[in-house]
């Protein structure tokens, strides 16, 4: 049997008993195939994965296999293989703007080489600069009125009209902070440093799906008929309306989600979703999901503390300053250099609003002392030397 063929229909929800069968036998024979298999499995909808032409599996699909085992992952681009996918997606008859082709598209691309300003990737690729005083329509290659941008926000509720699902791209840098209302008048807020991917226009039959890289507070219109899921790589977190916060920095180790009010279901992004398997977060409750073990982990928490930098505040309670150092980069749009290894196990709590960088590397040198100077745009901290 041609393997390639069986996973397209494996995903197309069309796979016979004996196909299944096979599949499982193929997946037992080595870590290879299935870590293969789970790079290629879809997240979201699937109805857009149509039959494969033929290929020469010998061939071909053998060399999907060698790129994939040869592909370098690092910890902050877990899904960083493009090519690999574009050509499996070749493979295994994947057409179309798919919720999988989506996933792949976003986790796997290069980042925008925009340091100071935001930026707008529209479905054609165009890639627009906004700025945050400006008052502008959106308009998508055809000429159409997608949105408006009015200041810090882009207002999408109004105006799209698109009958398939069209992808806009928003991407925030160190220092800022930007919002979006989607077309279902759902409101994301994006902290420093984050990423959305999502439809201008959501439409009947499909999950309202959004991409996330970074962090992002959202408040979620109800629509029953209609979930609403945020995939963030390995965790996909689904609700059908409220307000939660979620942390997906490539750089940390945890993705974290924290529920201010509603319920929200969390599950591996690898698995179709399953209500029964799903874990339930309650209000008051941060879930955080270790991304390289595929554990969770619940407690009950402060919902301030994770949502007060929608209103400009940084604020952290009883955190390492090797913690804080990542918080204090993309808030402030620096490079910290720390060569005080002894500060890095120091807890500090603390709050910041108005204050500088400056002002609050102060802050934090009163209780634990030790020197800064900036140098060629970045923080060097050392040990205070006392003599």
């Amino acid at each position: 049997m041609d393997i390639a063929k069986i996973i397209a229909k494996k995903l197309n929800g069309s796979l016979s008993d004996q196909e299944q069968g096979y599949l499982d036998q193929w997946l037992k024979e080595s870590e290879e195939n299935k870590s293969l298999y789970l790079r290629l499995k879809e997240s979201g909808n699937l109805k857009d994965i149509t039959s494969i032409t033929d290929i020469d599996e010998n061939k071909q699909w053998q060399e999907v296999r060698d790129r994939v085992k040869k592909a370098k992952f690092k910890t902050r681009s877990i899904f960083r293989f493009r090519s690999v996918i574009k050509y499996a997606a070749i493979c295994i008859g994947v057409i179309g703007l798919g919720y999988g082709y989506q996933y792949f598209d976003f986790f796997v691309q290069e980042p925008v080489e925009s340091e100071d300003v935001i930026t707008l990737k529209l479905e054609n690729g165009e890639v627009r600069t906004i700025s945050s005083e400006s008052h502008e329509n959106i308009i998508d290659s055809k000429g159409r009125v997608l949105g408006k941008q009015i200041g810090n926000q882009i207002n999408y509720s109004d105006h799209a009209e698109s009958k398939e699902l069209v992808y806009n791209t928003l991407s925030v840098p160190y220092g800022k902070r930007f919002s979006v209302i989607l077309s279902d008048s759902t409101i994301v807020h994006l902290n420093a440093g984050s990423s959305l991917k999502y439809p201008v226009n959501f439409i009947e039959h499909h999950n309202r799906q959004v991409f996330l890289i970074g962090e992002g507070y959202f408040d979620v219109a109800k629509d029953s008929a209609h979930p609403f899921v945020v995939t963030n790589g390995t965790m996909d977190v689904r609700v059908l309306g409220t307000k939660f916060n979620i942390s997906a920095y490539p750089e940390d180790r945890d993705i974290s989600t924290v529920l201010v009010e509603g319920s929200v279901s969390l599950y591996n992004s690898e698995d179709v979703y399953d209500p029964k398997k799903a874990n339930v977060l309650q209000p008051g409750y941060k879930a955080a999901w270790d991304k390289f073990h595929e554990k969770i982990e619940l407690e009950e928490v402060d919902t301030d503390i994770y949502t007060g930098w929608v209103n400009g505040k940084l604020v952290l309670k009883e955190m390492s300053f090797k913690n804080i150092i990542p918080k204090l980069e993309r808030h402030y749009k620096v490079t910290i250099d720390n060569n005080y290894e002894a500060l890095n196990n120091e807890v500090f709590t603390a709050t910041f609003d108005v204050e500088t960088i400056d002002e609050a590397l102060k802050i934090f040198s009163v209780e634990t002392p030790f020197e800064y100077k900036f140098e060629n745009n970045a923080i060097l901290i050392n040990e205070l030397n006392i003599y």
